[in-house]
C-alpha cells in the first residue's frame, strides 16, 4: 500500500465559507490498458464537465499495444485547450495507475473515471458541489451499465449485472429509484478530495481489483460518508461474451476475498450469497456418493434456482431488443456470474490470486 503523508489534512472539509464550487480545482484520473474503441467517447464526455482553467485530465496507461495512445493524441490535437496529461503505468494495474494519476494532479478535488465509463452532462459539477457539504469524503453516482455491442449476448450481460438477482444489492448498480441522495457503502466513480485520498494513505496497489471498495471502506473508518447522488448516472459498458463476463467476475471474486482477509468487517451479506451456492453444489454434489437423496436436494436446488433466473430475466429482457432471446440467455449469464465469482470467493479464501 502507498503510504503518503499529507500537507493538507487540516484543509480536509474546511473551506473558506465564502468560496464556491468554482474555486475548486478538479484532476480527473482514467486508468487506461488498451480501450481504443472506449477512449474517444469517454473524453468527450469528460471535456465539459468543468471550467478549463480550473480542470485536467490525467490518462494513465498501462502500455497499451492497440491504438489508443494514438486516439488520445488524436484527441488533444482537436481539444488544445483542454489540459490532457498521459502517464505511463508499466505495473498495469488500477489501484497503481490511481495513485500515479492522483500523486501527478494539480486540482485539489479528484474524478477517479474509466475508459470504459461515459458520465452524464454535469456529472463531476455535481459531485464537487456535493463535496462541500459537511462530513462527505466520496461522492459517485450510480452506475447504468449499457451493453458493450449490439448483441443478444452482450444485452443479457448489461441486464444481468444491473439486477439484484445478479450482483445483489450494491445501490449503485440497481437500476431502481431511490432517494436524491444517501449514505451508501461504496460508489464507483467517484469524487474526493486530494488530501483524502493522502490521509489514507492512497490506493491499495495489493489489490488489483475492489482498490475503490478499499478505498470507500477505510474512508468510511475514518469518520467520512460515502453518498450515492441520482442527480446524474455514469453509463459502464459491460462485458460482451460469457468468457470475458466469466473471467471478470473471477477476477472480482477473487480479490474481494483479499479485501474481506484485510478488513473482515466490511463483509455484506452479498459477498456471501454466491460463494454459499458454489459450496451447497459442491458438498451436495460429494455427499451423494454416499447418500443419494443429497443428489435430490441438489436437483431441486438447481431447478428452483433456475426458476428465479428465468423469472427474472423476464422482468428485464421483456424489454430489451430481441427479448425472447435475451430472456432465454438470461439463467446462463447469471450462473456464469455467480460460479465465477462464488468459486474464485472461496479459493482467494485460502490463496492469493496471481
Amino acid at each position: 500500500m502507498v503510504i503518503l503523508q499529507s500537507a493538507e489534512q487540516e484543509m480536509r472539509n474546511s473551506r473558506p465559507s465564502g468560496s464556491t464550487a468554482h474555486d475548486e480545482t478538479v484532476s480527473v484520473v482514467v486508468p487506461c490498458y488498451n480501450e481504443e474503441r472506449f477512449i474517444t467517447k469517454a473524453l468527450e464526455k469528460l471535456a465539459g464537465q468543468y471550467d478549463l482553467e480550473q480542470y485536467e485530465i490525467i490518462i494513465v496507461d498501462g502500455l497499451s499495444k492497440d491504438r489508443t495512445r494514438d486516439v488520445i493524441d488524436e484527441f488533444k490535437l482537436l481539444h488544445s485547450d483542454l489540459s490532457i496529461t498521459l502517464i505511463d503505468n508499466p505495473a498495469r494495474n488500477i489501484p497503481t495507475a490511481l495513485n500515479l494519476g492522483i500523486n501527478a494532479a494539480r486540482g485539489n478535488i479528484i474524478a477517479r473515471m474509466d475508459a470504459h465509463a461515459v458520465p452524464s452532462p454535469g456529472y463531476i459539477r455535481r459531485c464537487v458541489e456535493v463535496l462541500r457539504k459537511g462530513d462527505i469524503g466520496v461522492v459517485g453516482m450510480p452506475c447504468r451499465v449499457q451493453p458493450g455491442a449490439s448483441t443478444v449476448v452482450a444485452h443479457a450481460v448489461a441486464s444481468a449485472v444491473s439486477h439484484p438477482f445478479g450482483i445483489g444489492d450494491a445501490k449503485y448498480r440497481l437500476r431502481e429509484g431511490g432517494p436524491l441522495q444517501e449514505p451508501v457503502d461504496t460508489v464507483a466513480f467517484a469524487c474526493f478530495r486530494k488530501c483524502l485520498w493522502e490521509e489514507l494513505g492512497g490506493f491499495n496497489e495489493e489489490l488489483h481489483t475492489n482498490e475503490d471498495y478499499d478505498f470507500n471502506y477505510r474512508a468510511r473508518q475514518a469518520g467520512s460518508k460515502v453518498i450515492l447522488d441520482r442527480s446524474g448516472h455514469c453509463d459502464y459498458f459491460a462485458r460482451t461474451s460469457l468468457a470475458t463476463l466469466g473471467d471478470q467476475y473471477a477476477r472480482y471474486g477473487g480479490w474481494k476475498a483479499q479485501m474481506i482477509r484485510l478488513h473482515p468487517r466490511s463483509i455484506k451479506l452479498r459477498h456471501l450469497v454466491a460463494p454459499l451456492y458454489v459450496l451447497s453444489i459442491f458438498l451436495l454434489g460429494l455427499l451423494g456418493v454416499i447418500w443419494w437423496p443429497a443428489w435430490l436436494i441438489l436437483g431441486t436446488g438447481m431447478a428452483f434456482y433456475f426458476l428465479l433466473a428465468f423469472v427474472f430475466g423476464f422482468q428485464t429482457a421483456r424489454h430489451q431488443p430481441k427479448s425472447l432471446q435475451v430472456w432465454l440467455l438470461m439463467p446462463w449469464v447469471f450462473l456464469t456470474i455467480h460460479v465465477a465469482w462464488g468459486t474464485s470467493f472461496l479459493v482467494g479464501l485460502l490463496r492469493r490470486p496471481s
